[in-house]
Formats: structure tokens, sequence, C-alpha cells
């Protein structure tokens, strides 16, 4: 390299780092801020963690409920103890759902997911 190509390598190099920098910090893509990158794998870590917590409380009470929740029919006391988890607006259609499951065979499945789904 001559002396000339290296005194504007030179004065070239740091704007060019620093808009390449600037440009990583600025939302016009789609991944967004990259450094926030690592709190944001953070935060959905934790909320995957809280939603998988409480996706296991209620299969567990499923499970555990699913021969009363059958002997009254998806209609009595059993039944509605798990409907109060939910909006009041919702309970119904919850509990239409939960009897269209209850013929299939992975019905604590099922009815996890419509359980999941109603909630706010």
């Amino acid at each position: 390299m001559s002396r000339r190509t290296l005194k504007r390598f030179r004065q070239i190099t740091p704007p060019l780092f620093a808009s390449l920098v600037l440009a990583g910090c600025t939302e016009a893509n789609h991944i967004g801020n990259p450094l926030t990158l690592p709190i944001r794998a953070i935060a959905s870590g934790a909320e995957n963690a809280a939603y998988s917590h409480k996706r296991g409380v209620v299969k567990t009470w499923i499970t555990r409920n699913e021969a009363g929740m059958r002997a009254e029919r998806f209609d009595g006391p059993v039944t509605q103890s798990l409907l109060e988890t939910l909006p009041a607006a919702a309970r119904n259609q919850a509990r239409q759902d939960l009897k269209e499951a209850a013929p299939h065979a992975d019905f604590p499945e099922r009815a996890t997911v419509i359980i999941m789904v109603h909630r706010d």
C-alpha cells in the first residue's frame, strides 16, 4: 500500500466504523436494536417459563379432575371451579368446547388448550 492509500484508509475508517455501529442501533429492521437482543431473550425466556408453569398447573388440575368433570357432564361444581378461573364472558364457550373435546382420547391436552385460550 502506498502512503496515500494508507492515509485515505485511515481517514475513511473511523466514520465508516461509526456509521456501521449507529446503523446497528436503529429500528429500521425486523430484528430491532441488536443491543437489546440479550435483554429481549431473557424477557422472552421468563415469559415462556411463566406460561409453561401456568399451563402445567392447568393440565395437572384437569388430569386429576377429569373423572369428576366427565361424571357431571361438564355442568357441575368441578367444572365450574375450573371455569371460574376464566373471564365471565368466556365461560359458556369454554364449557361448550370442553363438551366437544370429551369424546377424544387426548382430552386432557385438548382441555388444557381450551382453558389457556380462553384466559385473559
